[in-house]
C-alpha cells in the first residue's frame, strides 16, 4: 500500500511541475510594444505605453515574447543598423503597426531599421539567431546602401563637384568597395521552425538572408523582396544531421544577385537532398542573376524539391544550375529536370518598370561582370528589359558619343557595380520607400505581395 501511495505521490507531484512550469512560462512571455516616436525606454511596453529602442527590448527578450514594432525608423546599437545576435526560442519581432497600434501593415506603416551616415560603416548581420527556435522576423524595411556605396562628387568625366556630395574614394562612382573574401548576410538564422516573411531589404552589401536550419516542421520564407546582393539573395540549406525540415520558399522577388566568384550571384541556393528534408519554391520572381535563378549543390529529386509558378528572366548562368553550372532555363524545365515542375515561365518580369531607370541604365553598361558571356542569357533579352525604360543607345558619363549595342561598349569604361539603388545620394540622404514599393504586386500573384492580414 505504501509503494501505491509513494507512485500515486510521485505522478502527482511530476504533473504538477509540468503544469507549474507552462504557468511559469506563460507569466514570462508578454506582448511588447515598440515605438520611435511615442516610446520611452522606462516604460513597461505596453500599447498606451511603449518602449523606444528595438534594440534595447531585444536584449531581454525571453521565451514566448512577441514584439510588436510601430512605424519609423530604428538605427540600432551605437546607431549602427546592426541588432543584438540572439539565442531564442517562440519569439516573434513584427514591424509595421500604426503608431497606435490599431492597425497593421508593413508596406503602408513603414518599420525601417537604418544606420548613421557615416562613410566607414560597421560591417555585421542586421537580425541575427543562432541555435533558436520558432522564431518569427517579419515587416522590416532595411537599407544597406551606405555599406556599399562610394559617395562621389560627382559624375566621373564631369570634373566637378557636386555639394553635399563626398569623395571617400580615388574611384568615386566607377568601383564599388566589395569584400572579395565576403561579409555578412543581412538576415542570419540557425535552427528550427523558422520565419522570414514581409520584408524588404535593398543594396546588401553580401547576402540578403542566410538560413541553416533543422528539426522536422516547416522553415519558411515568404513574401520578401529582395533587391541587390552580393553572393545570394537567398541560401537556405539544412544542416547535416540537423533532421529533416520542410521549406516553403514562395512569394519572394530576388533580382540583381551580384558575383563574388565565378559561380556566385545566385538568386536562391537550396540543397535538397533526401537525409536533408524537402523543398517547396513556388510563385518567386528570380531575375538579373549573374549566377542561376535557382541554385542547387548535387542535383534534386522528386522527393525532394517541387518548383512550381515561378517567373525568371535573364540570369546568366541559367534560371536553373547545379553546383555553379547552367542546367536549363525555365521553357525546358519539365524536359531537363528531374522534379516537379508546372507554370514556370521564362518572361521579363513585371517588377522591372517599377523599378529605377538610372539605376537599370548605370546596372546595364556594368564591365564587372560581362553580361552576355553566359549560355543561357541573351543580348535580346538585356535590350528588351533597357527597352522598359525607352533605353537605347548607351551613354557612358565621361564619353562623347553613344555606343549602340552591349557589345560595343568600351573596355575600361567607367563601372556602376551595385551602386546604391535608386540612385545616387548625398551622405545622409536616405532612401525613398515610395519609389521601392510600387514593386510590390507588379507581377501578378508571382513575386512580393500586398500584405494580407492573417
Amino acid at each position: 500500500m505504501k509503494m501505491q501511495f509513494y507512485r500515486k505521490l510521485a505522478m502527482i507531484t511530476f504533473f504538477s511541475c509540468i503544469f507549474l512550469s507552462g504557468l511559469i512560462g506563460n507569466a514570462f512571455a508578454a506582448d511588447i510594444y515598440v515605438s520611435k516616436t511615442t516610446g520611452k525606454n522606462k516604460n513597461p511596453g505596453t500599447k498606451e505605453a511603449p518602449k523606444k529602442l528595438i534594440w534595447k527590448v531585444m536584449k531581454k527578450l525571453k521565451a514566448g515574447d512577441k514584439v510588436h514594432v510601430a512605424e519609423g525608423t530604428y538605427f540600432g546599437q551605437k546607431k549602427s543598423g546592426l541588432l543584438p545576435g540572439l539565442r531564442a526560442k517562440n519569439i516573434l519581432i513584427e514591424g509595421g503597426w500604426k503608431v497606435d497600434f490599431t492597425e497593421r501593415n508593413p508596406f503602408v506603416y513603414l518599420t525601417i531599421i537604418g544606420s548613421k551616415p557615416t562613410l566607414q560603416p560597421p560591417t555585421g548581420m542586421v537580425f541575427r539567431f543562432e541555435d533558436s527556435e520558432n522564431v518569427t522576423i517579419d515587416g522590416f524595411l532595411i537599407d544597406r546602401g551606405i555599406g556599399n556605396y562610394y559617395y562621389s562628387d560627382g559624375e566621373p568625366g564631369a570634373n566637378k563637384s557636386i555639394e553635399g556630395h563626398v569623395k571617400d574614394s580615388a574611384f568615386g562612382y566607377r568601383a564599388i568597395n566589395r569584400k572579395k573574401s565576403g561579409s555578412d548576410p543581412t538576415i542570419m538564422m540557425m535552427g528550427k521552425g523558422l520565419t522570414v516573411r514581409n520584408m524588404i531589404l535593398i543594396n546588401n552589401p553580401w547576402w540578403g538572408i542566410y538560413i541553416k536550419g533543422g528539426g522536422e516542421n516547416e522553415i519558411t520564407i515568404e513574401n520578401n523582396l529582395i533587391l541587390i546582393t552580393q553572393g545570394r539573395g537567398i541560401e537556405a540549406i539544412t544542416g547535416g544531421g540537423w533532421g529533416k525540415p520542410k521549406w516553403i520558399i514562395k512569394n519572394n522577388t530576388v533580382a540583381f544577385n551580384h558575383t563574388l566568384k565565378t559561380t556566385e550571384g545566385r538568386a536562391l541556393s537550396i540543397d535538397p537532398r533526401k537525409s536533408m528534408g524537402s523543398y517547396v519554391v513556388e510563385n518567386n520572381v528570380f531575375a538579373y542573376s549573374d549566377g542561376s535563378g535557382v541554385s542547387v549543390k548535387f542535383g534534386a529529386e522528386d522527393e525532394t524539391l517541387a518548383m512550381n509558378n515561378n517567373k525568371f528572366y535573364f540570369n546568366r548562368r541559367a534560371d536553373f544550375g547545379k553546383g555553379g553550372s547552367g542546367v536549363s532555363n525555365a521553357d525546358e524545365f519539365e524536359d531537363e529536370l528531374e522534379i516537379e515542375t508546372e507554370g514556370n515561365v521564362h518572361e521579363l518580369p513585371g517588377f522591372l518598370a517599377k523599378s529605377s531607370k538610372l539605376w537599370f541604365d548605370r546596372y546595364s553598361s556594368r564591365e564587372f561582370t560581362n553580361m552576355l558571356a553566359g549560355q543561357f542569357n541573351k543580348w535580346e533579352e538585356l535590350a528588351a528589359s533597357r527597352g522598359v525604360f525607352g533605353l537605347k543607345e548607351y551613354n557612358i558619363p565621361g564619353y562623347d558619343k553613344t555606343f549602340a549595342t552591349y557589345k560595343n561598349l568600351p573596355s575600361s569604361r567607367n563601372n556602376y557595380d551595385m551602386s546604391r539603388y535608386p540612385q545616387p545620394l548625398k551622405l545622409g540622404e536616405e532612401v525613398d520607400w515610395a519609389s521601392i514599393l510600387p514593386i510590390i504586386g507588379a507581377d501578378g500573384e508571382m513575386g512580393i505581395q500586398p500584405y494580407k492580414a492573417k
